[in-house]
């Protein structure tokens, strides 16, 4: 038997099932006489697939309907040689370890071309401060880095605003992203953060809402805003960015509902991220009635009163077929408080529930993430979302590699069904694209062992393992706040030698050290 099986052209049957997989495929091989066949298979779960390549006849790839095909396709090709497509079968019909692999962003601060002006690195109610075609170009390659290591959805805070393509700009993204198997989330306030049109003169913006029906504002603290131990304390900047609705006039919640209707009867979204709110509890006598007094700067009464309706109104099949994906933020730093998240045990179990947790709480708490507590969680399907490796930790280009791989591992061992991290930050910085290949794969697969990710995924990147370490380490300083510009020197000048003896992508990860470091040493000298 021939190990490989040259492959001098194809012609696909089923191509209509997955365009741009077929295209992929016709790009690469050329067009020509050998049968390719894809087949979805609506059984398997999101992202599973299968490929048959046999010495002669049929070649078939099988996948889920919606990411399967594409990630069967690009499977393929990253194992094609020189010598041709490999002869055997890959069965990844098990699909990834962790099934919610999902990317969180706000589009204000989400930079993956970098050539643009009015980049943003931190913010939650942020205005667009770069050009409209700037928000198509920054998600478009994020969706590809996506679609290629094989990462399910990015939720979109902002997806809907005038100042980069409202409705359109929105469609484009979505259809673009669908074809790829990577869902667009839509970020979504209830009765905050500005409703499903985050940002515009529209009827389902929630400042416009406020504007016409004042009598439904809610009563916020003096301090809009919240704490967090790795960041300090945030206020929010007084906008109608920051106008919130009282969860206790039935009015806002019929309006929320058309709203959510209007958003799945108008864009192809993948599903929808639901928050109500951080930065303020409304403080109204009836609302402080309903939740015996309770003060956060969430209440999980709101979400109560609120969520039932809504996600009855977002219970629909989303694009290819597949049910929609729906994730309900439960706040941070509290996944061990069952006692607090009573009120949340009558809500549908039907969804996603979406733990955060910041990088002191994950590292003093993770031995308590256990299957014994996941399965005392109120609802079946729970996901952790972190901000470590984020500006809220103050990790924004942080190397954080081996904390994303702890959290995937441990996470899927207990039981919990995903992991979201932030990824505002373009792969081009080093530091950002190990750490995304860590989540990538170690949430595909977490039995993968840290020698073989390092060896297979992190040493080539950088000329070899002892390199790799170096980098490791050089990245560790910049990261130190005490660190005085001889050290930062040093670390450049190290940089700079690995520059003249390397080239290519892995002589530009090192450029990147060296003048991160001289900006590092510039400041603190």
């Amino acid at each position: 038997m021939s190990q490989y099986r040259q492959v001098p052209g194809v012609r696909v049957s089923g191509a209509e099932h997955a365009p741009y997989a077929a295209g992929l495929l016709a790009d690469a091989l050329g067009e020509g006489a050998e049968p390719v066949r894809f087949t979805p298979d609506a059984t398997l779960p999101e992202g599973g697939f299968r490929v048959e390549v046999p010495e002669t006849g049929e070649i078939r790839i099988v996948g889920d309907p919606f990411a399967g095909l594409v990630y069967a396709t690009r499977d393929l090709l990253d194992r094609a040689t020189p010598a041709g497509l490999p002869v055997g079968t890959v069965d990844a019909t098990p699909g990834p370890g962790l099934p919610l692999r999902t990317l969180w962003t706000w589009d204000h601060s989400t930079n993956w071309d970098l050539r643009r002006l009015g980049l943003q690195e931190i913010g939650a109610l942020n205005p667009y401060a770069k050009g409209s075609d700037a928000f198509g170009a920054d998600y478009r390659r994020l969706v590809d880095f996506c679609s290629a290591e094989r990462i399910g959805g990015i939720v979109v805070y902002g997806l809907l605003r005038d100042a980069h393509g409202g409705v359109e700009a929105a469609r484009e993204l979505c259809e673009y992203a669908n074809a790829r198997g990577v869902r667009i989330i839509a970020g979504v306030g209830i009765n905050a953060y500005g409703g499903v049109y985050f940002d515009g003169r529209h009827r389902f913006n929630l400042a416009t809402w406020l504007r016409q029906r004042p009598d439904l504002a809610a009563e916020l603290p003096k301090k809009v805003g919240f704490d967090i131990d790795e960041f300090g304390d945030l206020h929010f900047p007084a906008s109608e960015y920051m106008m919130a609705a009282c969860p206790s006039h039935p009015e806002n919640l019929a309006w929320h509902r058309d709203a959510v209707d209007w958003l799945l009867d108008t864009l192809p979204v993948g599903g929808i991220n639901f928050e109500t709110g951080d930065y303020g509890s409304c403080a109204c006598d009836r609302c402080t009635a309903h939740t015996g007094g309770e003060r956060t700067s969430w209440s999980y009464e709101a979400m109560r009163s609120v969520y039932p309706t809504l996600l009855d109104t977002a219970r629909r099949t989303g694009p290819a077929g597949v049910p929609l994906r729906h994730l309900v933020e439960v706040y941070w730093d509290n996944i061990f408080d069952l006692d607090a998240q009573g009120p949340l045990a009558d809500l549908p179990d039907d969804v996603a529930y979406q733990y955060c947790v910041n990088r002191g709480f994950w590292y003093d708490n993770r031995d308590r993430l256990t299957a014994d507590h996941v399965s005392a969680l109120p609802h079946t399907t729970n996901v952790l979302r972190t901000h470590a490796g984020s500006q809220w930790n103050r990790q924004r280009h942080s190397w954080v590699p081996d904390m994303y791989a702890d959290m995937a591992t441990r996470t899927a061992a207990a039981g919990m069904r995903g992991l979201t991290i932030f990824a505002e930050a373009s792969a081009y910085h080093p530091t950002n694209e190990v750490s995304y290949l860590a989540y990538a794969r170690f949430s595909w697969n977490p039995e993968l062992t840290w020698a073989d990710f390092w060896r297979d995924e992190v040493a080539p990147r950088f000329g070899g393992s002892a390199e790799a370490e170096a980098f490791r380490d050089g990245a560790a300083v910049l990261d130190d706040p005490s660190a005085e510009a001889a050290a930062l020197t040093r670390v450049g000048a190290d940089a700079l030698a690995m520059v003249a003896a390397t080239g290519g992508e892995v002589q530009r990860r090192w450029l990147w050290l060296a003048e991160r470091t001289a900006r590092h040493a510039h400041s603190a000298g």
